[in-house]
């Protein structure tokens, strides 16, 4: 009854953080003479399923039908529960990281896979804990990464090991540890140790005086960053081992002494046969060993991951059961590289190729580290995944030119990745990218048949308007010739009329009928005219001057007349003199649109 002779003191905590829903779960169970605590992690986003739960479950039934601190019985608990995440229906991949401690009040043992840890806590320091299955931690290792970037770094659940994996997962179990007294064990999920590093967990642990103590004060440090942390699911499980069990002293009796001398003697007495038992073991261990090794060579050399990875992880196990350390490095190089090869291929099979091309490129890295086993693969692998961004990226330069409106240098893009698609024969980038052209040619041709119209219409009203000017200026040219026909109309009967006053010898009239008329020949430019007036303007003016000297010899005569008749009579007379002037002309119009003036003679 060792339960009731010591004093394990267990709290946990366990929330959703700031997910939906809580994946984490814990659970325990404390027998008469054995305890088991078992704490599991759901890696999975299946919403009807808790993996975590059917894990730990799993754990638990099984250790309490069958209570043992043994490694094989451990890890048979393991195994059943990832035999019973992969026995899902079909479509449901489960997956789950798990750490377990089984303890008989006195000793502990505990086993993990994945990156759920377990730390036990002695005199104020971390005396053992767990190591995560992930590729942070082998930068850890190879002393790649510093430490304390570890809680944060962007690889620390990229996992190589976990429950419900294709083929065995890696199963690290430590040896028996004795307790003491004042001992503090925990089991913490990813979502406590990413927010809460060990050393601020490790002083919490040395501050508290209770389990309860240390799970709230824990809790408190990682709820203060839910304003600026993505907190995931956590929980912390804490046990105090305030008294471990001590076995009464007996006094040596012969019933005593034949208990521990009869199972001295049946060891000694089946040494031998053991120890020929053990050479048979190991020499079918190494045979095993040597043809996992083998096999998992040829799946590389022939590219088939999935199965290289399964035969050197069952590699590892057995050089690891031999304390072979460098086969089972080896192994552990090989088995890295092959699940670090399937997890790129994933990305790629899901279209997230700028994952898959990180991920291919640390597969390379560990390639070399491996003596560049499986290089061409990835390579070419790598030349494909540039080559598909390559494809997205002339995509999304097309998708960015049609938002600034440049359609024709978008389907120039979408033409350069439909062709770089249908190089790599990549159906569904092709497909894509000529949908998107057609698309874009569509929009083109609309906007140029847009255009094309618009064009047109300003042409038909740029033609309308030359025509209406060009009617508009025939008519205005139509009305200056029609008012010039009337002018030079006008100009001739001017003319006429001038030859009628110089045959009745109004001369002086027939100059200012001449003189408008060659005015108006002038102006409408017909020289031939104008010039052929003035023979006759010089002829009215000749009969004006002969006119004004047969007036003078008149009056000259009639003034010796008059001068002789007042001799005569004797009487002084007063002459009169008599002026006759010409009649004014008169201005007349001729024909519609004419503007003759005719101007006065001088007296």
């Amino acid at each position: 009854m060792r339960r009731i002779n010591s004093e394990f003191k267990t709290v946990h905590v366990s929330e959703e953080g700031r997910q939906l829903s809580n994946r984490d779960y814990f659970g325990y169970v404390e027998m008469d003479d054995f305890a088991c605590y078992v704490l599991a992690d759901s890696l999975d986003a299946e919403p009807s399923v808790n993996s975590a739960r059917l894990v730990v479950e799993s754990i638990i039934r099984d250790f309490t039908e069958a209570p043992s601190m043994k490694k094989g019985r451990l890890r048979r608990y393991i195994r059943r529960a990832h035999l019973e995440l992969a026995g899902q229906k079909s479509g449901m991949h489960l997956k789950a990281s798990v750490a377990v401690a089984v303890t008989d009040y006195r000793k502990l043992r505990y086993a993990h896979v994945g990156n759920s840890r377990f730390y036990l806590v002695r005199s104020g320091r971390i005396l053992e804990r767990t190591e995560d299955q992930s590729l942070t931690q082998n930068l850890l290792e190879a002393g790649q990464l510093p430490l304390d970037q570890a809680a944060a770094h962007e690889e620390r659940n990229n996992l190589y090991s976990f429950l419900g994996e294709r083929g065995t997962p890696e199963i690290r179990i430590s040896g028996k540890q004795k307790l003491e007294n004042g001992d503090i064990f925990t089991l913490l999920t990813r979502g406590v140790w990413e927010q809460c590093p060990d050393r601020e967990f490790l002083d919490i642990i040395n501050s508290a005086d209770s389990p309860e103590d240390t799970v709230n004060q824990t809790e408190d440090f990682i709820l203060k960053k839910q304003e600026t942390e993505d907190i995931d699911n956590y929980t912390l499980a804490v046990t105090f081992v305030n008294k471990t069990f001590q076995p009464p002293d007996r006094p040596w009796t012969l019933k005593r002494v034949l208990m521990v001398a009869i199972p001295v003697v049946l060891v000694v007495g089946g040494l031998g046969l053991g120890l020929y038992m053990r050479h048979r073991s190991i020499r079918r261990r190494e045979a095993a060993l040597a043809e996992c090794m083998d096999s998992g060579e040829a799946y590389l050399r022939y590219d088939n991951y999935q199965k290289a990875a399964e035969e050197y992880g069952e590699a590892g196990t057995l050089a690891d059961g031999l304390k072979r350390k460098a086969e089972a490095e080896e192994a552990g190089r090989y088995r890295k590289l092959a699940e670090q090869v399937i997890l790129a291929d994933e990305a790629m099979a899901a279209g997230d190729y700028r994952k898959a091309q990180k991920l291919y490129l640390t597969a390379k890295e560990l390639s070399l580290e491996a003596g560049n086993a499986g290089r061409s693969y990835i390579e070419d692998q790598l030349k494909q995944t540039r080559d598909y961004t390559e494809v997205f990226d002339l995509i999304a330069l097309g998708e960015k030119k049609e938002e600034y409106g440049n359609l024709e240098g978008a389907v120039l893009s979408y033409k350069a990745a439909r062709e770089k698609a249908a190089s790599i024969y990549y159906s569904e980038g092709k497909s894509e990218a000529l949908e998107r052209q057609a698309r874009a040619e569509e929009q083109l041709e609309k906007g140029q048949l847009e255009d094309t119209a618009r064009r047109k219409e300003q042409e038909d009203a740029a033609a309308a308007q030359v025509a209406k000017e060009k009617a508009e200026s025939e008519a205005g040219l139509e009305l200056e010739n029609q008012q010039k026909a009337n002018d030079q109309q006008n100009a001739i009967e001017l003319e006429n009329r001038g030859n009628e006053l110089l045959a009745q010898g109004e001369y002086e009239s027939a100059v200012t009928f001449y003189q408008t008329a060659q005015a108006i020949y002038i102006r409408l430019e017909l020289p031939g005219q104008a010039d052929g007036i003035n023979g006759k303007i010089a002829a009215a003016k000749a009969g004006m001057e002969a006119e004004a000297a047969r007036k003078a010899e008149e009056e000259a005569a009639a003034a010796a007349a008059a001068q002789e008749e007042q001799t005569q009579e004797g009487q002084t007379g007063t002459a009169q003199e008599t002026e006759a002037a010409a009649p004014p002309p008169q201005v007349q119009s001729y024909g519609p649109g004419s503007s003759v003036e005719l101007v006065a003679p001088a007296p």
